[in-house]
């Protein structure tokens, strides 16, 4: 089972301050729990770069395939052991002085054997709650 869900929302910073929220690193101060390690080493934006996650007790891991700065985007391949894999992309566009609109697409794609109520998360009404609270989250950060 595979399920596709895109979200929106807007901030109050320019998409070039926007995407630095949206990096393994930018996500730590407005993430509860999220705390990326580096198997490799250190942080980078690198694409190929692998960081781990954990969250409710299971390991994601990450692999960037693009963080773009300039063009205000990330893209990210991730794969939940035993539950779900799949890829996550971010976007950030200017739309008025000073504010911009972030755009977050997730494909996930349940692995053999998982349960169906994992990819609840990504339907759309818990997808646009999910996005409500990024948007909080990140905003108390600004």
């Amino acid at each position: 089972m595979r399920r596709i869900v895109s979200g929106r929302f807007e901030l109050g910073v320019t998409a070039g301050e926007a995407i630095a929220y949206f990096t393994p690193e930018g996500e730590r101060s407005w993430a509860p729990g999220w705390s990326p390690a580096y198997p490799a080493g250190s942080p980078s934006e690198d694409p190929g770069t692998v960081f781990t996650t954990e969250h409710a007790g299971h390991e994601t891991i990450w692999v960037i395939r693009d963080i773009d700065r300039v063009g205000c985007s990330a893209a990210y391949a991730r794969v939940t052991p035993g539950l779900h894999a799949g890829e996550v992309r971010v976007g950030c566009r200017d739309v008025r002085d000073g504010s911009c609109v972030v755009s977050v697409t997730y494909d996930i794609t349940l692995l053999t054997g998982a349960d169906s109520e994992l990819l609840q998360p990504y339907s759309e009404g818990n997808f646009a709650a999910m996005m409500d609270e990024w948007a909080h989250a990140v905003t108390k950060q600004l």
